[in-house]
């Protein structure tokens, strides 16, 4: 274990909290409760503090936010309610939901505040379900400002860094394609210590954090609670005991990378990950231990993802998430049949849930193995992730000179892959997608590119050799089941009844967005706004 800023002189073990990772999340309930004068210490597994919201998108989904109101956006609490009501798809309860809604503006108050985190809403983002009662066009998603890192002094090397370069979701918005992307100028930013993302949401929060005297350990993995006379009151962590006399919050990340939990809990197959290796569902097991309830479980915060080699995260294979990549005009994706299956622009949490389908027949998978098929006017206009127009093509990927070429390498049925080509060129050119509505509603739409001079700005053909593939694979951010907490944060045992000293929050709870994924930021918003929530409970206690 690594004390990264322990007071000389200080008990490196007797707290009145103990918060369980590192994450976004784990730092706002941390900082919550060192404002209000506890003594904190923030128990990370890894050597490296952040978690998965370091290397994340850094957005914030949360409604009825001043920023958006700041801006003459439209929202309101109730609406933000009825929203989540359906995205959750009934597995949350209705007093989380309101506490998530209601209680966000003030998570975001308070890390202005206290940590001068700050966003700024992205006003023509959509919620992710537009077709939903309650959904807005724009303004709940928020993007953290520019941090300069350099400012953590010592700390700097204990963020876990993202590799990528520094932009923000309005410049995405603006330049659309990677191809696109004034890379002089982010190396600039890269090199001077400048961060986005979610660097620039966890580095503030664990500077304020530092700055309120939470002592920081890395290389802390907890694997016990102690209890006594029934109230949780400390962690063991690389056997040693940390006590809390007010209590714990476990915010440690889920279980994607525990393969048989995987395996046994959740509703489909996950094939790619693109977290830090340490989400192993620690602080779940510990809290089962305890009898707490458990909800969610077969959920995750799915995404489709293709697994470039050598892609490694801490020694582990990552996946990389295919956003542009098969949203982008003059992209589809098909199956094992040589068929496409599913609206290509939909949110990835939705649209990976058509990759769970069983072939009845065979006894596996109905969709997969599945590939992203674009042509060579896209690879003009767009590259594909690390790929340029006129690079050697590499081994993850699948090139032709004719769709027959391809098919044929790829192991698709004679003639099948042509056909669905000429089918979907034909919505393409006339700008409906008469088998899956791609395009047809904003979420779709922002995503697209109206520069290809066709009516729907998420359709073109696919007209010109050579044609390209990669596989994609069901993937996912992470799982969000875990332990079912009320709207306090507490921890619920499997009788309804809360477990004294024990909250939770993030991931490693039935997560608040439940069945479904809001819009962007779902994971982090509600996360860190029930972290800020068992943060309040744990300074009052």
């Amino acid at each position: 274990m690594k004390y990264w800023n322990l007071p000389e002189g200080a008990d490196a073990t007797a707290f009145d909290v103990v918060v369980v990772g590192s994450g976004a999340g784990a730092l706002v309930g941390a900082l919550v409760a060192a404002t209000s004068g506890k003594r904190v210490v923030v128990l990370e597994k890894a050597d490296l503090l952040g978690g998965t919201s370091a290397i994340s998108g850094g957005t914030l989904w949360v409604a009825n936010n001043p920023y958006m109101l700041e801006r003459g956006l439209t929202d309101s609490v109730e609406a933000g309610i009825r929203y989540l009501e359906q995205v959750s798809q009934g597995h949350t309860p209705a007093p989380v939901l309101r506490a998530v809604v209601e209680r966000g503006p003030d998570m975001l108050e308070f890390a202005a505040e206290h940590a001068g985190l700050t966003f700024t809403s992205v006003d023509d983002y959509p919620d992710y379900r537009p077709d939903l009662e309650g959904s807005v066009p724009g303004g709940r998603s928020l993007d953290p400002a520019f941090f300069d890192s350099n400012t953590l002094g010592r700390l700097k090397e204990a963020l876990r860094p993202d590799r990528r370069m520094p932009f923000s979701m309005q410049e995405y918005e603006q330049w659309v394609a990677f191809t696109r992307f004034p890379w002089d100028l982010l190396k600039e930013r890269f090199d001077g210590g400048l961060v986005s993302r979610g660097n620039a949401v966890v580095a503030p929060l664990l500077k304020a954090a530092d700055e309120a005297g939470v002592v920081l350990v890395t290389g802390a993995r907890a694997d016990r609670l102690i209890v006594d006379d029934g109230r949780v009151v400390g962690v063991v962590a690389e056997g040693t005991e940390f006590r809390a006399s007010a209590g714990v919050l476990l915010a440690c990340g889920g279980f994607e990378w525990d393969h048989d939990m995987a395996k046994q809990f959740l509703g489909g197959p996950l094939m790619a990950r693109c977290s830090p290796p340490f989400n192993t569902g620690d602080g779940i097991r510990m809290a089962q231990r305890l009898g707490v309830a458990l909800g969610n479980m077969r959920e995750a915060f799915w995404s489709p993802m293709s697994v470039i080699p050598g892609d490694l995260c801490d020694g582990e294979q990552l996946g990389t998430l295919l956003r542009f990549e098969r949203q982008g005009p003059g992209s589809i994706i098909v199956d094992k049949h040589g068929k496409r299956f599913v609206n290509e622009s939909q949110n990835y949490n939705d649209m990976t849930r058509a990759f769970h389908a069983v072939d009845p027949v065979g006894h596996g998978y109905e969709h997969l193995p599945a590939h992203v098929i674009v042509d060579d006017e896209y690879m003009a206009q767009y590259g594909y992730l690390t790929y340029r127009s006129g690079d050697e093509t590499p081994e993850w990927m699948w090139r032709d000179e004719t769709l027959e070429g391809l098919a044929a390498q790829i192991g698709l049925p004679e003639g099948a892959l042509t056909e669905t080509v000429e089918r979907f060129n034909r919505f393409a050119v006339a700008g409906v997608d008469e088998d899956f509505t791609r395009g047809g509603n904003d979420y779709d739409q922002y995503w697209g590119d109206g520069t290809r001079g066709y009516p729907n700005r998420s359709l073109a053909p696919l007209t010109r050799g050579p044609y390209y593939a990669v596989q994609v694979v069901p993937g996912a951010f992470g799982t969000n089941g875990g332990i079912v907490t009320d709207e306090r944060g507490r921890a619920i045992d499997v009788d309804g009844e809360p477990i004294a000293g024990l909250y939770a929050a993030g991931n490693t709870t039935a997560h608040p967005s439940g069945g479904g994924y809001p819009g962007a930021g779902g994971t982090l918003g509600p996360g860190m706004t029930m972290a800020y929530i068992a943060g309040t409970e744990l300074a009052a206690s």
